[in-house]
């Protein structure tokens, strides 16, 4: 549970320092993913020598191999799709969409993982994901631009991910398979957009490390999570990160906080404390 809960605050530091990058200081996107992927590479690879290991007698097994491929595709799309949003889309806006996350994301792990259909706590991890979104929800949302059907898009790429990286953990531990995911994407977006890595500000260079700390702690912790207590229990403590973006947007962006965000509050924490004691 702890590592669920500091990945939930690596998640809000990571998001709002992106949105500070490709917002206020207009970094481009092409340019900005390539340089996160290398620093994402660069400070996980630091903690190899102490927490990288591998089967290597299961790493070459043709499954092993399509899931990892398949984790690759997909994080490929959501990373792409994901950025655009938080570069175009009000930062309140693009947080609903992201919302949805983490219901696809239970929902596609009983679906797929027979392991992760406990039902007292799929069934907790609804409400939580759904108290979320109402919160958040108002009928213009139901009207989508097109850069929020690509962050739709982004969102059920990184709940499928999901799975693949649950299955992979099997092989790798957690942060073995952050180090070689990050590299391969990190190699894949070079080529891709062939960026001049050099042409950011010294304020944006060092909020793109800043936020690539905040990544590393983020997702090495949620594969922990996977690992340790399953994606749903996971995936329900993360919902807590969406409420540090809300109050820092308050503060920062002056965007509006609501009492239904401190009722949804509740209903999470609830839910968890349910999952955690009483399952």
């Amino acid at each position: 549970m702890l590592e669920a809960l500091i990945a939930s605050i690596g998640y809000s530091g990571g998001i709002i320092a992106d949105k500070i990058i490709l917002s206020r200081h207009r970094i481009p996107v092409m340019r900005f993913i390539p340089l996160l992927f290398i620093w994402l590479a660069v400070i996980t690879g630091l903690f190899l020598a102490k927490w990288g290991s591998v089967n290597t007698d299961t790493l070459y097994s043709p499954a092993n191999l399509v899931l990892f491929v398949l984790m690759i595709l997909a994080a490929v799309a959501w990373n792409i799709l994901y950025y655009r949003g938080v570069q175009k889309e009000n930062l309140a806006e693009f947080e609903l969409i992201m919302l949805l996350t983490p219901l696809a994301t239970i929902i596609f792990a009983g679906i797929f993982l027979p392991a992760e259909r406990n039902a007292s706590a799929f069934a907790a991890g609804l409400i939580a994901s759904l108290a979320l979104v109402a919160s958040r929800f108002r009928r213009h949302h139901v009207r989508l631009s097109r850069v929020a059907k690509q962050s739709m898009l982004a969102m059920i790429f990184m709940s499928l991910e999901s799975i693949f990286i649950k299955e992979l953990l099997e092989v790798f531990s957690p942060v073995a398979l952050y180090f070689v995911r990050t590299t391969v994407l990190a190699v894949v977006f070079l080529l891709l957009y062939r960026p001049k890595l050099l042409a950011f500000s010294p304020t944006a260079f060092a909020l793109t490390i800043i936020s690539a700390v905040f990544g590393v702690v983020q997702m090495v912790l949620k594969f922990y999570g996977f690992q340790n207590v399953g994606i749903v229990e996971t995936t329900m403590i993360l919902l807590l990160g969406p409420f540090f973006v809300y109050i820092f947007s308050y503060f920062y962006f002056h965007e509006r906080l609501y009492k239904r965000d401190v009722a949804a509050l509740a209903a999470i924490v609830v839910s968890i404390l349910y999952v955690e004691f009483w399952k």
